[in-house]
């Protein structure tokens, strides 16, 4: 998100102070592609002996765009990546807010153009769906999209797949964006899968101590985390540390 932004900036500042290489601890579902494309020109810029991604657990959606952009990505036998198609928020007929992968708002519509030109009188049945979808949201899908193939394109050639040839990051973009073997937006990539793709990633294996420690570390924070339940975030350095709470508000009871 863009207020994380500050917080990482000053780990930045203390880390650089230290040297030209840094490993990060990523552990987070997601979050803004943007702040992410940012983040990765300030870890490439300020640290040009080597950015590395470490990945306890999990590094979905926007964490996978950051890691996307580091020169290693370091995993465990847990750890997993995941697709980074565009989620679109969309209000349900209910009021109710879903976030819809931008992906099948797109292909619904080309379904139907595809069913429709080969059956007309389809088009009376899904008149009233496609008058859901406003012109504007399809093409936000469309942008959206787009912004994530060129995401992946770009940083890819200059992180985790540099070197690798035109075809190779093609592919793995493909199946990062909108490809069919990670159909859901939770799928998991894993390090087998990372592998596959032509990532450059590294298993640290579960008996091995520098595993242990990342491993340590982890559910130190995770349990911080259960302590102290209005804590939503950590950035955290060996000379400082940063927790963003929220505030619970209770309500009572309301009147009717």
């Amino acid at each position: 998100m863009p207020q994380d932004v500050d917080a990482i900036m000053d780990l930045v500042n203390i880390a650089s102070k230290k040297g030209k290489k840094i490993y990060l601890i990523l552990e987070s579902f997601g979050g803004d592609g943007n702040v992410a494309e940012k983040l990765i020109s300030v870890f490439r810029t300020t640290f040009s002996d080597g950015f590395y991604v470490i990945i306890p657990n999990n590094a979905k959606s926007a964490a996978t765009m950051l890691a996307l952009g580091s020169d290693k990505i370091i995993m465990g036998i847990n750890s997993e990546l995941g697709p980074i198609d565009p989620q679109i928020q969309v209000q349900l007929p209910s009021g109710q807010v879903q976030y819809v992968p931008a992906k099948s708002i797109t292909g619904a519509v080309e379904k139907v153009k595809k069913e429709v030109g080969t059956n007309e009188k389809l088009a009376s049945v899904y008149y009233p769906i496609l008058q859901q979808i406003r012109p504007e949201q399809l093409k936000f899908c469309e942008d959206a999209i787009k912004f994530s193939t060129a995401f992946a394109e770009r940083w890819l050639d200059k992180g985790c797949m540099k070197g690798k040839g035109k075809k190779d990051i093609t592919a793995a973009v493909e199946e990062l964006t909108t490809g069919d073997r990670f159909n859901m937006h939770g799928s998991v990539i894993n390090f087998e899968e990372a592998k596959r793709m032509g990532l450059n990633v590294e298993m640290w294996k579960i008996e091995e101590n520098k595993w242990k420690l990342v491993w340590q570390y982890y559910l130190r924070v995770k349990a911080s985390f259960q302590i102290n339940p209005n804590a939503t975030k950590l950035f955290e350095s060996t000379d400082s540390s940063v927790n963003m709470n929220v505030q619970i508000i209770p309500m009572g009871n309301q009147p009717r």
